[in-house]
């Protein structure tokens, strides 16, 4: 009989377990962007978070030069109000927040960041690739983990990567280097300030153009950061350190080197 009543408080327990398991309610955020990108002066830029749970911001820098409204909701929609202040330095400043779901199942990392992007100073300057992230996004836009790639280099080596070399007059060389060489391509530029697009138009083995509108993220004397789209959720970012200046001497050289297109035809270019 002992053990009879033994047996039915372990049924009881376990049918109580299993119930506080099933209330754990499936919790859901998603939000309409996961980076600010804001300019020198001071401004606004909203979020909109879908949500079917309650949820709060966490701050996770000492930062004083942003605020975030408000730091809590509930489900449904909700729009998230990002301010910054005015910024007068020479390179960008960052800052990161997280919008955490009530249960803690699910974190939405949200990234700022501000800058004075002056495009003139990339030109005649070299700049070689420092990092470069790959990520796919699903159909919200939000980054599906599994695809996200992180790869760092080190710019000053010249011996392999790749580099990027902004003449003057909106022309530009880009060498990519292989086991089998290096490979240079032309390309043309042209900035508009006021949406931050960088619009590029790279020649390709066969004679045809790619064309590339890439958000400038900072451009500084040093740091040359943009982002874009290259396939349909389909992300690319690049920090791109300057290594060097380019000598108008040299042009001739490199296009001279770009004629030849040494690479086969239909292996793809560096996504800029």
């Amino acid at each position: 009989m002992k053990k009879t009543v033994n047996i039915l408080v372990l049924a009881v327990i376990a049918t109580v377990l299993m119930s506080l398991v099933g209330c754990v309610p499936d919790e859901t955020i998603i939000v309409s962007k996961q980076e600010c990108w804001f300019p020198k002066e001071a401004g606004s830029d909203t979020i909109i978070i879908h949500a079917n749970c309650k949820w709060s911001v966490t701050c996770n820098n000492d930062a004083d030069w942003f605020t975030i409204s408000p730091m809590s909701g509930r489900k449904n929609d909700s729009i998230l109000i990002v301010s910054v202040q005015p910024y007068d330095g020479e390179h960008f400043r960052s800052a990161t927040f997280t919008i955490e779901s009530k249960h803690g199942h699910v974190r939405r990392s949200m990234f700022l960041s501000q800058n004075n992007i002056e495009i003139q100073s990339l030109v005649n300057k070299v700049f070689g690739v420092m990092e470069l992230e790959h990520w796919n996004t699903d159909y919200y836009d939000q980054i599906i983990e599994d695809t996200y790639k992180d790869s760092v280099y080190d710019p000053y080596d010249t011996t392999r990567g790749q580099l990027m070399i902004f003449l003057e007059n909106g022309e530009g060389i880009q060498r990519r280097r292989k086991s089998t060489g290096a490979v240079y391509y032309r390309f043309t530029y042209d900035y508009n300030p006021s949406l931050r697009i960088l619009h590029c138009e790279f020649e390709t083995v066969t004679d045809t153009m790619e064309v590339y509108d890439t958000q400038v993220l900072t451009a500084t004397d040093s740091l040359f950061r943009f982002i874009h789209e290259f396939k349909k959720h389909w992300w690319e970012r690049a920090d791109m350190r300057k290594i060097g200046t380019f000598q108008p001497q040299e042009k001739s050289e490199l296009l001279r080197k770009a004629a030849k297109k040494r690479e086969k035809s239909g292996e793809g270019i560096f996504q800029f």
